[in-house]
């Protein structure tokens, strides 16, 4: 049995073969969440450029606050993956990784009140003119910058002189923000970071 389907938008029928166990067959293309809003243009790549840091403490090196406006009924920015580099050049303690603590809504530091803008903030679809609203906050941080509040949620370690690509799957609806801050041990020179939020904005109608 062949079903048609009328579609309104190309005024011609859509067809759907049913077999005699009742089972339809149909040609389907699949993709992810996080393709489709690519698709869309509704996927983002923020990156703070290079950092250096030069010493043993933890510095806010990463602050981003949603405060998006709402597509289709949704405001919620997912936030995909944390990438984290660190180079080798600093001298740092021998045996010891750097310590990259992900922080929960953080809302004051000195990383806030400098309000420096990260070096990367662009649409991972090259067609689409979307960009996130000027009101979310993107900033990056310099050595010895601070948060003051928020909750620690995450803790990653990584040797320097490497990459790492985290898989977080973090929420933040609109009002909640996302730090980063990071000890790379350094006890002489200068270590450089820097790191990146791939995400993407959630879209009303696939709820």
């Amino acid at each position: 049995m062949d079903i048609r389907v009328k579609n309104a938008g190309a005024g011609s029928d859509i067809g759907m073969h049913v077999d005699q166990n009742n089972q339809g067959h149909v040609f389907a293309t699949d993709r992810t969440v996080i393709q489709d809003a690519v698709s869309k243009g509704n996927a983002y790549n923020i990156n703070t450029g290079w950092i250096g840091l030069t010493s043993s403490t933890a510095s806010a090196v990463m602050f981003f606050k949603n405060d998006e406006a709402p597509v289709n009924g949704e405001s919620t920015f997912v936030v995909d993956a944390i990438v984290v580099a660190i180079d080798g050049a600093g001298t740092t303690t021998s045996g010891d990784p750097a310590d990259i603590t992900i922080v929960r809504n953080p809302t004051a530091g000195t990383i806030v009140t400098n309000a420096v803008a990260v070096d990367m903030k662009q649409n991972r679809n090259f067609g689409s003119s979307n960009t996130l609203s000027s009101t979310t906050l993107t900033y990056k941080g310099v050595e010895g910058d601070t948060f003051i509040d928020g909750d620690d949620i995450a803790l990653f370690a990584l040797n320097q002189g490497n990459r790492g690509y985290f898989d977080v799957n973090m929420e933040l609806p609109k009002g909640s923000s996302i730090g980063v801050k990071i000890d790379t041990q350094t006890t002489a020179g200068t270590t450089s970071v820097y790191v990146a939020i791939i995400g993407h904005r959630k879209d009303g109608k696939n709820s």
